[in-house]
C-alpha cells in the first residue's frame, strides 16, 4: 500500500505542470483539443472537421477569423485568453501554415477575449457558409 501512495504522489508531482496552466501551446492542444481533432489535426469526420491543411483557409474569408475562436469547443475551452491565443496561433502554424494569408496576424489575448463573448448558435450552418465562400 505504501508503494501505491508513493507512486500516486510521484504522479501528482510529475503531472502538476500539465495542469497548472503554464504549458507550451502543444501541450495545451493535447490536453484540450486532441481528443476530438487528433494529435495531427486530422479530425474525426463530419462532426469534428480537420484542422490539418484547412484551418488557415478560414482566415481568407470574412468572418472566418472570428469563427475559429467562436466555435464552442474553442470559445469554451478551459484556457485563459492568452493560452487560447497561443494554442490557436500554434495550431494554425503547425497544421495549416501553407493556408495562412500572407498578411497573417496572430491572435492576441485581447482579441480572443472579445471574440469569446459572442457565442455561435448554429455552428454547422455558419461553417458551411464560410466554406462556400472559400470555393
Amino acid at each position: 500500500m505504501r508503494s501505491g501512495i508513493c507512486a500516486a504522489a510521484i504522479l501528482l508531482v510529475v503531472s502538476a505542470p500539465l495542469v497548472a496552466g503554464d504549458n507550451p501551446p502543444r501541450i495545451d492542444y493535447m490536453l484540450n483539443c486532441m481528443g476530438c481533432h487528433m494529435e495531427d489535426g486530422r479530425g474525426t469526420g463530419q462532426m469534428v472537421p480537420e484542422l490539418k491543411n484547412f484551418a488557415g483557409k478560414f482566415l481568407h474569408v470574412e468572418g472566418g477569423r472570428e469563427f475559429l475562436i467562436q466555435v464552442p469547443g474553442v470559445a469554451q475551452a478551459a484556457l485563459d485568453d492568452e493560452d487560447l491565443a497561443d494554442v490557436m496561433n500554434w495550431l494554425l502554424n503547425e497544421f495549416s501554415s501553407q493556408d495562412l494569408p500572407e498578411n497573417f496576424r496572430p491572435y492576441s489575448p485581447q482579441e480572443v477575449g472579445e471574440l469569446r463573448k459572442n457565442k455561435l448558435i448554429n455552428v454547422a450552418t455558419r461553417r458551411a457558409e464560410l466554406v462556400s465562400k472559400m470555393e
